[in-house]
This record gives C-alpha cells, structure tokens and sequence, in this order.
C-alpha cells in the first residue's frame, strides 16, 4: 500500500509510477499493466477532484487471471462514485468528468467499498494471456 497527499496534484503521477512498478515486479503484460496504470491516474484524479482527504491509499493485488488497484480516500464526499457523462455542455466542451467512463472502458469490472469511514473505489483488469 501507498499512502500519498490527498491535497496534492503531483500525487497521481507518484500513484501511476507506483502501480506501473508494482505491474512491472509481478510481470504483467504491457497492455494489462497500462490498463491499470490509466485507471490509477483516473481514480486517483477523481479522489484529489471530488474529495478534501488529506491522504489518497493506493493498494494493488494480484489473483490467478486478475490484478487489482484500488483507491482510498477519507470517505466525507458523501456520494457514491458513478460513471456517467458530465451533465450538461456538449461533449466536445465536458474536458472532466470522465474518469469513471475512462475506468469503465478499461477495467474487467470495478466497483466502490465504504469501511472505516473510508471510500475505496476498486477496479479490476483480466490479466492477458502471453504467447
């Protein structure tokens, strides 16, 4: 686990570097490995946006088929995370919003978790077979 500023904006690029470390240590292939570093950014963007956590946890796990990064914050935004277009504008002016959608795209299936007081977004990607 990661434990990063949640003030901080340079605390996405530290949590990418981390998670393309960690793919990296377990030998994923490049596109699982990239999958799971975009969403990071993306989670991690969302958690500096949307919250006023003073620290953002970043953990990784890893099962037979699936490799797994979740990110914590404090849990006092209040809502739960759901990926859907920014309302209102047209699509071309929306440039935030997209985190989730990004996540959606990329992950096998992702999801949220309240415990400790804490909000924990998780996404989860299929580890591709290698020839």
């Amino acid at each position: 686990m990661l434990t990063l500023p949640g003030r901080d904006l340079a605390s996405a690029r530290t949590a990418r570097h981390y998670v393309r470390d960690t793919c990296r240590s377990w030998s994923l292939p490049a596109g699982t490995a990239d999958d799971l570093v975009a969403i990071t950014g993306e989670l991690v963007a969302n958690a500096l946006e949307h919250t006023d956590s003073p620290t953002v946890a970043i953990t990784c796990a890893l099962t037979p088929g699936t490799a797994t990064v979740g990110v914590t914050d404090d849990g006092r935004s209040g809502g739960t995370p759901v990926a859907s277009p920014s309302a209102g504008g047209s699509e071309a002016e929306c440039e935030g919003g997209r985190g989730l959608l990004i996540t959606d795209a990329l992950a096998t299936r992702w999801g949220t978790r309240r415990s400790g007081g804490g909000l924990t977004v998780w996404a989860e990607a299929a580890i591709e077979a290698t020839s």
